[in-house]
């Protein structure tokens, strides 16, 4: 039952993506406008007109063909991808078509297209679904008694429940040390144990800020190399693959034959030691003409030269493997921890892939939508959730029109968290489920919950807040700084307010817009601050976009770093910045995604809002207009915030205080308005 509804939910989900093909809907398309490198040495940077954020479903069109990755094929290997440049290493075939399209000017086309992805959680459950159930097997291994990464009394007890339950879910508010403390604990004690682990989460961006938080904890808490221990399926961010190039694909496989190499070089120069040992004993004994090495002595050292013999072969064996296929696949039984997007897990890694996880975490499991969540079920291992239930839920396309057929009910299943899954797979009907569509909490029966309740990075007053409004009575702050809660008063103009010509209220605020650029321009040039623009809506940030495009000319930046600095909500979503300007737009008489009150999923967002901000929060709006509003987060931050003018240097009380983040750049967000140069425009 459950398989067949899941196949039905997918190909529904998949007809309506492929009849709204013309509209765009699920899909980016890049014109590739230039190449660095050669064809010919085997990896190429593409330069495209839009960003493109994820590999995942990339394919590339020339004329009518398109190349795609499949299990069977590979087109081309996606290196890194970064905002605008996308590295990868095509096939002999590309290359050539490639080749001859980029002289004859035809366009090259790169194109994320959700319906690759809608296909392979289709594929999945075709040949899977049978196998998706709760997971009864309790781990076999525990938290490490000499674990070396520093846990409070409630980060101990998520970390033992995680490593002591089938399945579990580890609850935090951003701050609280999911990843650098909970999970690296538990991660770090399934290596050391000779414990196989899934590491997934739902983006690229959530990937790398869970992975590379571990990957810290294990290098500098608990001195390991991951090297040969971790590896990374995907294309990471240039970032990432900088700071971490023996962890990624490629990398990986490059590292490995490295360490082949040396092992067989070792194993030569041991055989080589035992046939000189053999050959001073057959002397020493003709010699003598007596038996003064006994026969067992001789037999040892046949025995360690077969060993060291089959061992050598072993890794001639594996080095073979390796150059043929190039892929790190072929070798990923080596590996103790394989961290992938839950699309690559479904895809690269089925139940019956080489790759057998004794334990699986999925991490932001609140942002992964049920129907991929359950894949990580297939593998019968035990499964540990980690995330804030209070943030965003998945992105779904068609909510307005698909759900409105109550034949296509099923589609639903796109839309609700993983954090149903138990309630999913426990319901037996999925269609049931999912018309239910549940705005309730889970039912945490067999998934076992644990909070953790204390931030290290919100200040005690806004930490008061989010207890109240947001999380629990018992969230509070450990945090020794008090989190910045700022605002600028930006009145909304008559000409913003009411509605537009279809009877909708018009979402911008040019207000707001003009205050935020003259905020962003007077704390420009901050090196070692990182600032982002937040807005709800999408013409609020198109209209954000219109007013900084002269600031971004004038400091010699690029459109690609406007989009990156200037978001919406849901584009912020598991990014974090030094300071965070929230441009509310919405005023008092017409509060949509702002209203916390009225609206369910605006309280998700607004919180997704204001836990992006690592040290100060900075909201523009209409002050007077939110402060007569009661019961309402923004009122209150509006009441609890210090007023600033718009050309505050806000960056600069950072600096002074030595309150700016030292993480490595595969923990930041990759930003330009800290990296903005002097100018004397």
């Amino acid at each position: 039952m459950l398989k067949d509804e899941a196949v039905r939910s997918a190909k529904i989900y998949l007809e309506y993506l492929i009849a709204h093909k013309d509209e765009g809907l699920g899909r980016v398309r890049a014109r590739v406008r230039g190449m660095q490198g050669s064809l010919l040495d085997g990896e190429i940077m593409l330069i495209t007109d839009r960003i493109i954020r994820s590999a995942e479903g990339l394919v590339m069109r020339i004329g009518g063909t398109v190349y795609e990755n499949t299990a069977e094929k590979e087109a081309f290997r996606v290196m890194s991808i970064t905002r605008r440049k996308v590295m990868i290493a095509p096939s002999e075939e590309v290359a050539a078509h490639m080749e001859a399209a980029w002289e004859s000017q035809e366009p090259i086309i790169l194109e994320t297209d959700l319906t690759f992805l809608v296909k392979r959680v289709l594929n999945w459950y075709e040949k899977y679904g049978n196998r998706v159930e709760l997971p009864s097997a309790w781990p076999d291994c525990r938290l490490d008694p000499d674990n070396p990464i520093t846990l409070s009394d409630n980060q101990y007890d998520c970390a033992v429940l995680a490593m002591t339950s089938p399945l579990s879910y580890i609850w935090g508010a951003p701050g609280t040390g999911k990843t650098k403390h909970v999970l690296a604990s538990c991660v770090l004690s399934c290596i050391r144990a000779g414990k196989k682990v899934i590491l997934a989460a739902p983006t690229n961006n959530a990937l790398e800020q869970s992975l590379g938080g571990l990957l810290r904890a294990l290098y500098k808490e608990a001195g390991m190399n991951p090297a040969g221990r971790v590896v990374r399926l995907g294309a990471p961010s240039d970032y990432f693959r900088l700071a971490w190039p023996e962890v990624c694909e490629d990398g990986a496989v490059d590292w490995m034959k490295a360490d082949i190499r040396e092992k067989i070089g070792e194993a030569d120069w041991k055989l080589s030691r035992i046939e000189q040992q053999w050959a001073e004993m057959r002397e020493d004994n003709a010699a003598r003409k007596g038996h003064s090495h006994p026969k067992h002595a001789f037999f040892r050292l046949d025995q360690e030269k077969r060993n060291l013999t089959a061992e050598k072969q072993a890794l001639l064996n594996k080095s073979r493997k390796l150059t043929e296929s190039g892929n790190i696949l072929s070798v990923i039984s080596d590996f103790s921890v394989v961290a992938a997007t839950v699309d690559s897990c479904l895809f690269r890694i089925p139940p019956d892939s080489a790759f057998r996880p004794d334990h699986i975490f999925l991490d932001e499991a609140g942002y992964c939508n049920v129907i991929k969540g359950m894949t990580l079920l297939g593998f019968g291992k035990p499964v540990t959730l980690l995330g804030d239930h209070m943030q965003l839920p998945p992105v779904f396309e068609g909510e307005q029109d698909l759900l409105q057929d109550p034949k296509k009910q099923l589609a639903r299943l796109w839309k609700i968290s993983s954090l149903y899954m138990e309630d999913a797979v426990l319901c037996g009907d999925l269609a049931v489920f999912s018309a239910r569509d549940p705005a309730g909490p889970p039912r945490f029966d067999r998934m076992v919950r644990e909070d953790l309740v204390e931030t290290y990075r919100f200040g005690p007053e806004l930490a008061k807040i989010l207890a109240r409004r947001v999380y629990d009575p018992r969230f509070c702050s450990r945090s020794g700084n008090e989190t910045k809660i700022l605002f600028v008063d930006a009145p909304k103009k008559p000409e913003d307010k009411g509605k537009d010509e279809e009877g909708k209220h018009r979402r911008i605020s040019h207000s707001e817009a003009k205050a935020a650029r003259a905020l962003a321009e007077a704390n420009m040039s901050r090196l070692g601050v990182t600032m982002g623009i937040i807005t709800p809506y999408r013409k609020q940030r198109r209209l954000l976009s219109e007013t900084m495009e002269r600031l971004y000319r004038k400091y010699k930046l690029e459109e690609e770093d406007m989009e990156d600095d200037i978001v919406t909500v849901h584009q912020s979503q598991g990014r974090e910045w030094d300071i965070v300007l929230f441009s509310v737009t919405d005023c008092f008489d017409e509060a949509h995604f702002t209203d916390t009150v009225r609206v369910p999923e605006a309280l998700k967002l607004v919180n997704t809002a204001i836990s992006r901000a690592k040290k100060m929060l900075i909201l523009i709006g209409d002050a007077e207009s939110w402060r007569k509003k009661n019961g309402q987060i923004i009122s209150e931050l509006f009441a609890v915030g210090t007023e600033i003018s718009e050309k505050e240097p806000v960056a600069d009380a950072l600096l002074r205080q030595g309150d700016t983040d030292d993480s490595p750049p595969w923990m930041d967000n990759y930003g330009s308005l800290h990296f903005a140069a002097d100018t004397d425009e």
